[in-house]
Order: C-alpha cells, then sequence, then structure tokens
C-alpha cells in the first residue's frame, strides 16, 4: 500500500509532506500523536482550542493529563488491550479542560507502524460530543416525561403497563391499571386561571407519589388524564379484585380532599372520575388493557361522573363490534375496498418535494374508515401483511406513473412499513421485486419506519436498514418523539429523515414543553445529518414557528389535505391569508 503522501499526483516529496502537514494542523477534529509509553509528541490547533492547554503545556505530557477520573477504569482497560492486539480503538473519554469544566470526546485511536510492522506511535483523532449528548438528554427527557409534573408520559406509561403485564405472567400475580380523569377541570380554568390549573395538575401529582409506594408507576397521559399501574396483588384472582376495588376507592377519596393552590383565592375541591382493569397472569397486550381501562373510564362517564368504575364482561359489546370490523377488514382487498391517498410535502419556500402515501379503507356500508381505527386492528391480526404489501404495490405503480410526467418525475413518495412487514425474511426480496417490476428509481422510494420497527432486533434491524440503504432507498423515522426510550441508537442507523410527530406540532404554539421538544429535535436531527420534516402543520403560526426553528419540511392540513392517488396534482403552496381554519372545508 503507498504511503498517504504518495497519493498526491504530480508533486514532490516537500510539496507533499507540507499539504499533508496542513491537512493535520487546520482539522476541525483534535489530532494527538504519542509514542508508545505514551507521551504526547504532537497536538494539533482544535486540540489545544478544545482544552485550553498551549502546545508547551502538553508536549511531553502523558494523554491522562486530560483524566481526572471522570472516565471509567474499564475504558482505559478496554484502550490498551484493543492497542495491544493492534487494532483500532473507538469510544468515548469525559475529559477535562485546562479551566476544570468536563466535556465528552468521542476519540479514535489507531496504531501507527514503521514498514516492518512494528508499533511505534499511536494516533487519536477527538471530537467533542458534549452539546450532542446535551441534545439526546434533553429530547429523551422531554419525549418520555411530562414536563409539568415530572411523570412519566403516555407512551413511557404503556411501557411501564407491558412491564407490569410481564411481571405477572412470570409472578403469577394480579395487577392492575388506573385511568384517572379531573372532572370539570376547563372550569377550574376559567375560575382560578391556567397557572392555577396547572399547580392543582402539579397536587394531583404529589399527592398520587405520598399515597402509592414505588412500586407503582403514575403517569400523565392526557391534559387532566392520569393513569396508575399497580403491581403485586394477590395471586387468587377473588382476592385480587377486593384488592382493587379498596385501592380504587382509596385513590378516589383521597384526592378529593382539598388542594392549596398559592394562586387560588380558596381551596380546589375536586371530583375526579376513573376506569380500572385487572392485569391477569395471561395479559397479553398493554394496549388492550389500555383500552379496557377507558371503556371503564367512559362508562363511570356515562353512569355519573365524579364516581370509579371497574371493566367488566358486560362491557364487551365494544369489543364484539371491533372483533366484526376485524373480519370484513379480511374482506377489504378481496372486495377492492383499499386506496391509496396522498399528502403533499414541501420545503420551507413552499415548492413541493413530494408526498407520503396512506391507505385508506373505503366501506361498501359503513363509509370510509379511519385508519386509527383499523390498522392497529391490522397489526394485532397479521392482516397488516397484505395490506403493507398492497400499499408498496400502489406506492410504485404511483411513482411509474409520476415518471411520465415532467412535473413529478423527480418527486418522491414516502410509504409507511410496520413492525411485521419489516422484519418478514422475504422483505428485501418485496422490495427488489416491486422496484424492478415498476422499473422505478429507488431513490424517489421512501421508507418511514417507527421505533416499534426499530426497537424490535436492533442487530437485525441495522443490517437490513443498511441494506435497504444500499439499494438506493430512502428511511425515515417516523412519530419522532413520542415512544423513545433511548436515543443511543439513533446516531448509528442510516436514516435520512426524521419526522416530528403531529401532537408536538400541535401543542407547540400554546405549550412551552412541546415547543422545546420540537425545537430541540430539529437541532439534533441536524446535528446528526438528516433532514426533519414535521407532521400535522395546521396553521400559519406553527408554520412560522417551524420555520424559526429551521425545519426543513413540512406536511398538514394547512398545506394539502390526503388526496385519492388517482387524484392528487401536483401545486406549490401560496401562502393565503384567507386561511382561517385548516380543518373546514
Amino acid at each position: 500500500m503507498q504511503p498517504p503522501a504518495e497519493r498526491f499526483q504530480g508533486q514532490s516529496a516537500e510539496e507533499q509532506l507540507r499539504k499533508l502537514a496542513m491537512v493535520v494542523e487546520q482539522s476541525p477534529s483534535s489530532i494527538i500523536i504519542t509514542n508508545t509509553e505514551p507521551t504526547i509528541e504532537y497536538v494539533n490547533q482544535a486540540f489545544l482550542d478544545a482544552t485550553g492547554y498551549s502546545a508547551d503545556e502538553v508536549i511531553g505530557k502523558n494523554p491522562s493529563i486530560l483524566n481526572q477520573g471522570l472516565t471509567s477504569p474499564e475504558t482505559y482497560a478496554d484502550l490498551w488491550a484493543t492497542l495491544a492486539r493492534g487494532e483500532i480503538w473507538k469510544g468515548e473519554f469525559r475529559n477535562t479542560r485546562k479551566d476544570g469544566t468536563p466535556y465528552l470526546e468521542m476519540a479514535t485511536i489507531a496504531p501507527i507502524r514503521e514498514s516492518d510492522g512494528e508499533i511505534t506511535h499511536y494516533v487519536a483523532i477527538k471530537s467533542d460530543i458534549t452539546d450532542l449528548r446535551r441534545s439526546q438528554s434533553r429530547v429523551h427527557e422531554l419525549a418520555n416525561y411530562d414536563d409539568l409534573t415530572g411523570l412519566a408520559n403516555r407512551s413511557s406509561l404503556t411501557v411501564c403497563v407491558e412491564q407490569a403485564a410481564a411481571s405477572c405472567r412470570q409472578s403469577g400475580r394480579y395487577g392492575m391499571l388506573i385511568v384517572l380523569d379531573v372532572d370539570g377541570f376547563k372550569t377550574i380554568n376559567d375560575r382560578h386561571g391556567y397557572q392555577s390549573g396547572d399547580e392543582l395538575l402539579k397536587s394531583i401529582a404529589d399527592r398520587l407519589k405520598e399515597m402509592l409506594d414505588d412500586g407503582a408507576a403514575i403517569g400523565r397521559i392526557g391534559g387532566n388524564r392520569f393513569a396508575i399501574v399497580v403491581e403485586n396483588l394477590s395471586r387468587k384472582r377473588d382476592r385480587a379484585i377486593a384488592q382493587a376495588h379498596d385501592l380504587t376507592e382509596f385513590i378516589h377519596d383521597e384526592l378529593k380532599s382539598p388542594h392549596h393552590i398559592v394562586l387560588a383565592r380558596h381551596p380546589i375541591r375536586l371530583s375526579n372520575t376513573m376506569g380500572a382493569a385487572l392485569i391477569t397472569p395471561l395479559t397479553e397486550q398493554a394496549q388492550r388493557l389500555l383500552n379496557q381501562a377507558e371503556i371503564a373510564l367512559q362508562r363511570a362517564r356515562e353512569d355519573a361522573r365524579n364516581s370509579w368504575c371497574f371493566f367488566n364482561p358486560a362491557m364487551q359489546s365494544l369489543i364484539e363490534s371491533q372483533s366484526e370490523l376485524e373480519g370484513e377488514l379480511h374482506k377489504a382487498l378481496e372486495k377492492d375496498q383499499l386506496a391509496l391517498f396522498c399528502q403533499s410535502q414541501f420545503d420551507a419556500d413552499g415548492r413541493l418535494t413530494g408526498a407520503e402515501g396512506m391507505v385508506r379503507w373505503r366501506h361498501s356500508e359503513r363509509g370510509d374508515i379511519s385508519p386509527e381505527q383499523f390498522i392497529p386492528l391490522a397489526e394485532e391480526t397479521g392482516q397488516i401483511l397484505p395490506i403493507g404489501a398492497w400499499v408498496l404495490e400502489a406506492a410504485c405503480s404511483k411513482l411509474q406513473e409520476w415518471s411520465q410526467n415532467p412535473l413529478t418525475a423527480d418527486l418522491q413518495l414516502a410509504v409507511n412499513v410496520s413492525a411485521r412487514q419489516f422484519h418478514q425474511p422475504n422483505f428485501l426480496q418485496i422490495l427488489l421485486e416491486a422496484l424492478y417490476r415498476f422499473d422505478i428509481s429507488p431513490g424517489r422510494l421512501k421508507l418511514e419506519l417507527t421505533e416499534t420497527v426499530v426497537l424490535k432486533d436492533i442487530e437485525q434491524t441495522e443490517q437490513r436498514m443498511l441494506a435497504i440503504r444500499d439499494l438506493g432507498i430512502g428511511l425515515a423515522l417516523d412519530d419522532f418523539g413520542t415512544g423513545f426510550s433511548s436515543l443511543s441508537y439513533l446516531k448509528n442507523l442510516p436514516f435520512d429523515t426524521l419526522k416530528i410527530d403531529r401532537s408536538f406540532v400541535s401543542d407547540m404554539v400554546s405549550t412551552q414543553s412541546s415547543a422545546a421538544i420540537v425545537q430541540a429535535t430539529i437541532a439534533m436531527g441536524h446535528a446528526l445529518g438528516l433532514t426533519v420534516i414535521a407532521e400535522g402543520v395546521e396553521s400559519h403560526e406553527e408554520w412560522n414557528m417551524l420555520k424559526q426553528f429551521d425545519c426543513d419540511a413540512f406536511q398538514g392540513y394547512l398545506f394539502a389535505r390526503p388526496q385519492a392517488a388517482d387524484q392528487w396534482m401536483p401545486t406549490h403552496f401560496q401562502v393565503q391569508e384567507s386561511i382561517q381554519n385548516p380543518r373546514s372545508g
């Protein structure tokens, strides 16, 4: 293999070495060269800027001058074991600058060999990732916890329900889930002010934490809605039901005691309505359990507010209705009832960049059935596989049609891919066959994946995503911010696009925490080299705020409603001051 200097064509050795020296010295990454002692023999300007030391202060010193005990001994043991094998080491250091401030570095350290193979030096290339980690941590916190009360949010609470169900299956004990609404919360806000309303929510959260032990999980899953997960009830069903009833009644009564809010003119007394469901050793799905508790809450609301209700088989009519829908879903493809809709996507200047393809169920008797109603059902029953295959086929067919029109020939079309669909053993083959059959450019197709897809099998997911990327197909992380328990894998997976969930976009104008999530997400996405698109943009105010945050692309009712693919037309978005309510019309 040629030495680096000899790869500069037609230049003298002196000129080659000068250029190499300039590259190293002016590199934005810190570069340190040590001998095998190790003693520092060279540092570039980026190292001096990052650490605050001068060259005279570090040349001849051990690199441990930066280590003030913040990096674990295990990290250094792994480093030296790797280098001793003559291999390249990659990892992170928690180092300290000259002024005492800590910082986090991503480092790659490699041995330098003479022509005979003997290792004489080591070279380290390091980048300061302090701000990136801080952004990741903040986004994780905002995405998983309620900013007002500090309780788990809905996505985190769902994970708690899953964990409780798994624990009950293992131990044979019962548990319970409670969903709780504060009655008349709007009236409380109107009477005492929104700040008092916020303080009341914090007071409720504090009281719930006081009355429940550490084994219970508590979440705020909506504006004035809370949820509680309790484990370790009795192994005997009748006894567990009695315990659950007693605890539900205790919580219901305790929350009715006056709440002393500083800004309110007098103590606030509130009523609450609760729905509860039993977690059994046979419980399989968290979402089904949440649905049962929500059904019980709705029944309590219908019977009389300021009460509570336990889910029981008498409420099964809703589930039976869903079962009937499931049977009809099996026939939807057979009866040609599915349709592809397209919702346009735009850049910051209102230029059309592509669209998201969405499936709609146009039932002959029930009319249009919302995807929110049938997609979870399809996921649960396995029908998502033929439906997903149909959507992919319809999208590729539409891209083939677009390629014949100069106005649409360069546009992208994105489609959602479910976890079951993505993890099919033959999914790559299905993609290849679709691309070949419709003769479309892979770069015009984008697959949108959710956290459910990514976390199922992280190693297999990464390999499959890399293979998809190698085909030229784009990959977007969908519904970002609604369910992330960890962001550590985000930088390692080959996404090119990040989609901010509509729930944060719709709340960001009125809710500071949602605005913070959106702004931090955009900044982190850009730091990772990703394009960021916001979903559910419905007002000029939202659009302007997103543009201030440097969001790259937009999708929502403000710009365009989903249209049947055979009626969809390429148009650029024109700002119209007359648009007041994008949901109307």
